[in-house]
Order: structure tokens, then sequence, then C-alpha cells
């Protein structure tokens, strides 16, 4: 096993729980707020309403996972 770079930062589990955190809050947000301003505001069908939430839980866990990329780099193999 080779010791961790110098320049390279320690991966903690107050940082896991910190970007886990802050990815399930990027998704969660957008879909419940669409479902309240679909039910409240707009005051569409409830079949609607679940629908466009259901879209937008979808739309924030693609962004959600393409920033989750971002995060996490997977380090390579050194001289495989």
């Amino acid at each position: 096993m080779s010791a961790p770079k110098e320049g390279k930062p320690k991966v903690t589990v107050g940082r896991v729980y910190a970007i886990s955190t802050l990815l399930a809050v990027i998704i969660a947000i957008p879909a419940v707020s669409v479902t309240l301003i679909m039910h409240y505001l707009v005051k569409a069908e409830i079949f609607m309403t679940l629908t466009a939430g259901l879209i937008t839980l979808f739309v924030a866990m693609g962004f959600g996972y393409k920033l989750a990329k971002k995060f996490a780099k997977v380090p390579t193999a050194e001289g495989a």
C-alpha cells in the first residue's frame, strides 16, 4: 500500500456526510417545491401534481449524479 499524496485532500467521514447531505438537498428540494407549488398555487389535479413532482425528481437526480461524479473522483491505480 502506498501512502496518500501530500497535495490530495484526505477523504473524511465528515466530508462524505457533507457532500451526501448537499446532494440530498439538491435532489429533494426542487421536487418538493414543484409539488407544493402545483398543489397549492396552481391548484392542479393530484395526478398532474404527482407527475410534475416525479419529472422534477428525475431531472434533479440526473443533475445530482453529474455533480456526484465531480465530487467523487476515483483514484487511478499507479503502475497498472
